[in-house]
């Protein structure tokens, strides 16, 4: 049996730019998905946590489902196998798959699990579809890459690949979408710049997010070009910054990249900033750090930032003291990572 896992990802910048072109940052974190693939008698998807649904697959890689799962859990199966089907990569015969995402939820008290909002979808899809490109004996990181972002945009309706190419690769990775597939380079960490993540305790609804920006740009598409300009220009100028490895220039670069999100944000209505942002930026201004959402905002993680250890430590106590969850900002995580292991018999 074999088993893959892939990173989760925080954004650092390029936010709703990267949509339109601008290049995108991101750092791998180390919360993982994992999918396990075996050959089997009858083809099975076993969802950790939710439960076991047989599957059959046709000659064009399409999977049939005598009882389809719930809540869309078979379609990053369905997506990645009709993917790599099309390039002739799938493996031949039935495979019982297990894909584990529990990682990336937390326990609130009186709900069920939420999720932390670091990827889980793009992470799955990376582990998913190094696992099945291993069991048909091609495997790389840009081998890996294409198929899934493309089985990604396909049950994700689409996406510029930032969270895909961040959980393929593992550690911070500069976006660059392109006419074709979009330019991933590997960065380093600059020197000097020191962060930490922290979650605002509730769940984004990245689709919501995206639909009033696409509901901005339909009613007014001039003020919506104008409110994007500066993020695309500021996010050019992260990336400038990141590459000459300069802290202070990074810094002031990603704030004046926040100051523009937030202009988008306040011109298109889109619901970025929330309260619990809010609340965390106030922590943040304290201790002397910046701070900036991650990602689309309206919830899951933003990042507190400063070119010395002592602001993000004074960050990170403050947190502490008022029970927000944070995770480490760790340039070494692993990308994709696959491994035989041994079939434990129930």
């Amino acid at each position: 049996m074999i088993e893959a896992s892939a990173a989760g990802k925080l954004v650092i910048s390029g936010e709703y730019a990267v949509l339109d072109g601008a290049p995108g940052i991101a750092v791998a974190v180390d919360v993982r998905a994992s999918a396990r693939v075996r050959v089997a008698q009858r083809s099975q998807l076993t969802v950790a946590g939710d439960g076991a649904w047989a599957f059959d697959i046709d000659s064009t890689g399409r999977l049939h489902w005598p009882v389809v799962p719930p809540a869309g859990q078979g379609r990053v199966l369905a997506a990645v196998w009709a993917t790599l089907a099309v390039a002739g990569a799938a493996p031949a015969g039935p495979r019982a798959v297990t894909l584990d995402t529990r990682a990336f939820s937390r326990p609130v008290a009186g709900a069920t699990a939420v999720k932390l909002g670091l990827g889980s979808s793009a992470a799955i899809t990376a582990a998913l579809t190094g696992v099945l490109l291993a069991q048909a004996g091609a495997l790389s990181p840009e081998r890996i890459l294409a198929p899934a972002i493309a089985a990604h945009r396909d049950f994700q309706g689409g996406g510029s690949g930032i969270d895909v190419a961040a959980a393929v690769h593992g550690g911070v990775i500069a976006l660059v979408p392109g006419a074709g597939a979009p330019r991933v380079r590997r960065l380093g960490w600059p020197a000097g710049l020191h962060a930490l993540a922290a979650w605002t305790g509730t769940a984004a609804a990245t689709p919501t997010l995206l639909a009033r920006v696409a509901a901005f740009r339909a009613r007014d598409a001039m003020a919506c070009a104008r409110a994007l300009a500066p993020l695309d220009a500021a996010a050019r100028a992260v990336l400038v910054a990141w590459e000459a490895a300069d802290a202070e220039a990074v810094l002031a670069s990603v704030a004046e990249f926040g100051r523009h999100l937030r202009a988008f944000d306040t011109s298109g209505d889109i619901g970025i900033w929330t309260p619990a942002h809010e609340r965390l930026a106030g922590m943040a201004r304290i201790a002397g750090a910046l701070y900036k959402t991650s990602g689309a905002g309206g919830g899951d993680f933003g990042l507190a930032l400063a070119a010395s250890p002592g602001p993000i430590a004074q960050f990170a106590a403050a947190c502490a003291a008022a029970g927000v969850l944070t995770v480490p900002v760790d340039a070494a995580v692993g990308g994709v990572q696959v491994a035989d292991v041994a079939e434990v018999r129930e």
